[in-house]
Order: structure tokens, then C-alpha cells, then sequence
């Protein structure tokens, strides 16, 4: 299942990057679930050539995202936020001491991913 997300991922941010057809093989099969059989059936393609073009797809996304690293910087902005929401919701408005000093430290961390941006 991780792989998947992991692919799909990878998909949304370099999919365009890839020729139609493999767009479209990945797409299926990752995004709609389809099995290769129902992604064979539906280009008028070999099994194989499907099974062929999700290993070729997936292989030049991972090319991709090793030169580019847009995923990798995707996922710890996005797990940056996830913690700055939590801090932020830990916010209780009793101690205004420990208050600011959470709301302050949310601020830099937002500072830091917009630079990064």
C-alpha cells in the first residue's frame, strides 16, 4: 500500500514528464486500481506490455525524483505542517507565557518551509 501512495505520489508530480502512454498505464494503475489485465483490455495492449510499461514508468519516476527531489521535499514539508497544526491546536490560551513561546516557534518553523519553497 505504501508503495502505491509512494508511486502515486511520484506520479502527480512527475507524470507529465513521461510519454502520454506510460501516463496513462501508470495512471490506471495506480490511481484508478485498475488490474493490468483491465489496463491491457482497455488500450487494445499485451498484459505484458502493460506489466512492461508500469516497470518502465515507475523506474523513470524514481530517476526523476532522484535527480529532482521534489517528493522527498513534498513529504517532510507536508509531515512540517502536520507538527506546526499540532502545536498550534496544543495552544490553550491559559499559560500566555507558553502560549507565545509555541506560536513563536510555529512561525520560524513556517518561516523555514517558505524559504525552502
Amino acid at each position: 500500500m505504501e508503495e502505491y501512495a509512494k508511486v502515486a505520489i511520484l506520479l502527480d508530480l512527475y507524470g507529465q514528464l513521461l510519454t502520454p502512454r506510460q501516463y496513462q498505464i501508470l495512471d490506471l494503475y495506480y490511481n484508478s486500481d485498475y488490474t493490468l489485465g483491465e489496463i491491457a483490455s482497455q488500450l487494445n495492449i499485451s498484459r505484458q506490455g502493460v506489466y512492461d510499461g508500469v516497470k518502465k514508468g515507475k523506474k523513470t519516476l524514481k530517476e526523476l525524483e532522484e535527480k529532482l527531489g521534489h517528493a522527498k521535499r513534498f513529504l517532510r514539508h507536508e509531515e512540517a505542517l502536520k507538527n506546526i497544526l499540532s502545536s498550534l491546536r496544543s495552544v490553550k490560551f491559559v499559560n500566555r507565557e507558553e502560549d507565545e513561546k509555541i506560536i513563536n516557534l510555529c512561525i520560524e518553523e513556517l518561516e523555514r518551509i517558505i524559504q525552502e519553497l
